[in-house]
């Protein structure tokens, strides 16, 4: 009798363990230890801050090889070899057949069923429905983080480009706002939704969810809440609804618990800890950058350059200059006459000369490293260094950006229901009216936002096109003559998108993003190492989250070249 008892727990044993592998699909729950904790958590030294480039260094490729796009707008993670993504609720809501395409970081592409959902929340889960074995991460805990503890994330801004890979941003642990989400200075904007957010150990402890306007609220979804309803989850279970007008986020961003205990990761002070450390290394840098003032279209603009040599040159972004008057202003506020030596356009570089004693140019590096995941900083006029970040993507070509796409001119659902008519937009000028039903765009049918936007993708300016729509249960087939789409209506799209942006902001034959959010008149300045090395300049503001620099050594060959045809 006792080893019949024996044998039959077992057996039940054995079920009970089978049934949890089905239900926990190669993820490992345990809890770990993220950090180890010592007395010295919050030294801010030259040694803390190499720790933590060293660590993000290391954890990199295995981060972007775990992050992958979704439906090409939004970022997901996988969090299993057997291919189960997580990403935010709000990226799949609305998404039809209930399926999303998913791109992986090589380019390659998949599809993946949806599963669970946590409506306020905001984590939604989803399984690729090929076979396979992925890249993936583990799993960290969220409830005991620490006081600016440094952190990662990754996701793919404005959407999947495939020049660029998902870009890294750096920042630091704040608290927990109202239903849990995390707050940190991880810069976020549309196109990262979903996106990971890791520690400096490489486990993930959150999903980017949402912002405010200010660059410091940025809100993560904190990854324990998904470990505890892993079960509703795989079972395709929608759960923790919001009630009729219930705000989707809640729209208070102050933090209500703060984190009190140390990690090794901890810098004290976050970003502006590390912002005074660069600046520490970079002393002198201010007295290095100048004040560039001149006439575009009747009005002064501002913009900045950076002195380059004992001969006076100085670098600064060639758009942003005219080319008859330019006076300088120096950091001791002498201001001082300036002659153009040369322009490269290639990298919309303009090289220009003053005449001063004593003038202070840049320390430039023997050897140049612009290596990702090097923390950096950049200094603007009189101020020194006064932003710090991290280099998201690599140095390569940004291509020239394509010819502007033609605007419809209306806001327009998921549904192709037209609820909205812009001022002098398209829509308006060729009979759209509020309540059509878009049927087709030329002969191609349009069923949801997404084919119209492929539509509209492949148009251009001032192009006509033949829209059919429903109306009053009636086809009604209009003639549109697409539009330019107004900047300061897509300011108004998304907090995201308010930010002033550099006018041209693409093709250059060199250059690497970071995540510094300097102002769109900042360009022209330095960007340093933690050592106080220049490393690049910058060159264009591109959105909310990042900006583009050239390499020092790319910019000196520039003024090499401009040089040798000068005294030719």
């Amino acid at each position: 009798m006792q080893k019949t008892k024996s044998t039959l727990i077992i057996v039940a044993t054995f079920i009970v363990l089978v049934l949890q592998s089905f239900k926990t699909p190669n993820l490992d729950f345990k809890k770990e230890n993220q950090a180890v904790f010592t007395s010295s958590s919050f030294d801010n030294s030259n040694s803390k801050i190499k720790s933590l480039e060293k660590n993000i260094q290391k954890i990199y490729k295995k981060v972007l090889k775990s992050t992958v796009t979704i439906n090409n707008g939004a970022t997901g993670v996988l969090i299993s070899e057997d291919g189960y993504i997580l990403t935010a609720t709000h990226v799949v809501l609305g998404v039809q057949k209930n399926e999303s395409s998913i791109t992986m970081s090589d380019g390659s592409t998949y599809t993946a069923k949806h599963l669970g959902k946590d409506i306020k929340g905001d984590y939604a889960l989803l399984k690729i429905v090929e076979p396979g074995t992925w890249n993936y991460l583990e799993l960290g805990s969220s409830a005991n983080l620490g006081n600016d503890e440094a952190c990662l994330m990754f996701g793919h801004s404005n959407g999947y480009q495939p020049d660029r890979p998902a870009l890294m941003r750096i920042g630091f642990y704040k608290g927990v706002k109202e239903r849990g989400f995390l707050k940190t200075s991880c810069i976020m904007m549309p196109g990262d939704s979903g996106g990971p957010l890791v520690d400096l150990d490489g486990k993930l402890i959150g999903l980017c969810s949402h912002i405010a306007p200010s660059m410091k609220d940025n809100f993560y979804v904190p990854i324990d809440p998904v470990k505890e309803n892993w079960d509703k989850l795989i079972k395709g279970e929608t759960f923790n609804l919001r009630k009729p007008k219930e705000a989707q986020f809640p729209k208070n961003s102050e933090v209500v618990s703060s984190p009190i205990i140390e990690k090794s990761f901890s810098l004290k002070g976050g970003k502006e800890a590390l912002t005074k450390r660069i600046a520490k290394s970079a002393k002198k840098i201010y007295k290095s950058v100048v004040n560039i003032k001149s006439i575009i279209n009747d009005k002064e603009v501002k913009t900045y350059g950076t002195i380059i040599n004992s001969k006076g040159y100085i670098v600064a972004k060639a758009s942003q200059v005219n080319k008859d008057e330019i006076t300088c202003e120096l950091y001791n506020g002498t201001i001082v006459p300036a002659k153009i030596v040369g322009i490269d356009d290639s990298n919309d570089l303009i090289v220009m000369q003053i005449k001063g004693n004593r003038l202070e140019a840049i320390n430039i590096p023997k050897k140049n490293n612009t290596s990702i995941g090097r923390l950096i900083g950049t200094a603007s006029f009189k101020e020194g260094v006064n932003y710090s970040g991290v280099i998201s993507a690599p140095v390569r070509k940004i291509a020239a950006a394509p010819d502007p796409m033609g605007s419809i001119g209306a806001a327009i659902t998921f549904t192709n229901r037209v609820f909205g008519i812009f001022d002098n937009g398209a829509a308006i000028l060729g009979g759209l009216k509020r309540g059509d039903i878009i049927l087709k765009l030329d002969d191609t049918k349009i069923e949801n936002g997404k084919e119209r936007f492929s539509f509209l993708k492949t148009t251009k300016v001032h192009q006509k096109i033949k829209v059919t729509v429903l109306r009053e249960e009636k086809e009604v087939v209009l003639d549109l003559e697409l539009l330019k789409e107004d900047p300061e209506r897509i300011k108004r799209r998304h907090i995201g998108y308010n930010v002033d942006i550099s006018e041209r902001k693409s093709g250059f034959t060199e250059a690497f993003t970071h995540d510094m959010p300097i102002e769109a008149y900042e360009t022209g300045t330095p960007v340093v190492d933690i050592k106080g090395r220049v490393i690049g300049i910058n060159i264009a503001k591109v959105n909310r989250t990042s900006s583009f620099a050239i390499p020092i050594d790319v910019v000196l060959e520039s003024v090499k070249k401009i040089d040798f045809i000068l005294s030719n």
